[in-house]
């Protein structure tokens, strides 16, 4: 996403498909084997990824073709790479992964019957989603939108099965959205449309977890993209009472209240978004940039040169690594606040 705020470039790679990443659907949690998975789930949203997935490897462990463990997983590193945006860094690793597991939800399908079989086909639909994702973010556009349409071609398989299944809205409407509008150009999908798109999304919003908490997180993103500000940080700020500390949400909460020129609050949310960046392991400099560019916007809004210079000089001098450093968001928060430091 691009936003410009006073000539300032703002390019933020929101997440187009974060939702879909945690449409896992309900588990019915019984034995041991689901309790580890729902609470890797927990874990996950908790942002807590490295604990997330050592509890699932340990049921793969166990029981290498559970299928409800094998998709958590690939949802783990969905969800990791988009919250990072490491796509760079992380994204060839994360397709060989969820290449493979997508291969074992692929030869599982066949034996399996019902719910099982339904919930499998939702998996596979909900990683062909993801690769298209990462491969889009690495640059490689076509391979994306192929990756994409297969998915959403499971995606109508789900509803034509089960017209109800929130998890399947979910994902048509996050590509209805899209293709309907950024994704215009591309040659062979069919356009999408957007208020469709938002009418699905919107439906999926009082889903079960993990599925709500996606669709949460996707919404808030469209809103910031239609200027609906407040309704974004309202939806935010009620998602961030079930996650506190959530940083994904914190951002949207901070960029909703840069883009609405309210800059007393930005600047409070920025630094809550700072402590939290910097706080967690590894560092998310995504994040951490971000919340130094909203700080250094909101003071320079409010005339307030001396506070602006200190926190564009604070950001420049931490040590950013060189492949966030060649992010393009990230490069791009770093030459606003290289021209704020130096107007001295």
């Amino acid at each position: 996403m691009s936003i410009s705020i006073q000539g300032h470039p703002l390019n933020r790679a929101f997440p187009l498909f974060l939702a879909a990443f945690f449409a896992a659907a309900p588990l019915a949690v019984t034995g041991n084997d689901a309790v580890a998975v729902y609470q890797a789930q927990r874990l996950m949203v908790s942002q807590r990824y490295p604990e997330a997935a050592a509890r699932t490897r340990a049921v793969l462990r166990g029981n290498p073709e559970n299928i409800d463990a094998v998709f958590t997983l690939a949802m783990i590193e969905q969800t990791k790479i988009l919250d990072y945006e490491s796509y760079a860094i992380d994204g060839q690793r994360f397709l060989i992964l969820a290449d493979s597991l997508l291969k074992i939800l692929e030869n599982r399908q066949p034996g399996l019957t019902g719910a099982d079989s339904l919930r499998c086909l939702f998996y596979r639909a909900n990683i062909l989603g993801g690769i298209g994702v990462v491969h889009a973010k690495r640059g490689a556009w076509l391979d994306g939108a192929r990756n994409g349409l297969a998915s959403q071609n499971l995606y109508k398989q789900i509803k034509r099965i089960d017209p109800g299944h929130l998890g399947a809205d979910l994902g048509l409407g996050v590509f209805d959205y899209y293709f309907g509008t950024s994704m215009k150009w591309v040659p062979f999908v069919a356009s999408g449309n957007v208020e469709r798109g938002l009418a699905a999304i919107e439906r999926s919003l009082n889903a079960p977890f993990p599925f709500n908490h996606g669709a949460k997180s996707a919404y808030c993103w469209i809103l910031i993209d239609r200027k609906q500000f407040q309704k974004a940080d309202s939806l935010a700020l009620a998602a961030l009472a079930e996650t506190p500390n959530s940083t994904i949400f914190l951002r949207v909460r901070a960029l909703a209240a840069l883009l609405s020129e309210n800059y007393e609050t930005a600047l409070k949310l920025g630094r809550e978004l700072a402590a939290a960046s910097e706080a967690r392991s590894p560092v998310n400099w995504s994040d951490l940039m971000m919340s130094h560019y909203i700080m250094a916007s909101s003071h320079e809004n409010l005339g307030q040169r001396a506070e602006a210079l200190a926190a564009a000089e604070k950001a420049l001098d931490m040590p950013i690594p060189d492949a966030f450093r060649r992010m393009p968001h990230v490069r791009d928060h770093i030459r606003f606040l290289t021209r704020v430091r130096d107007r001295r």
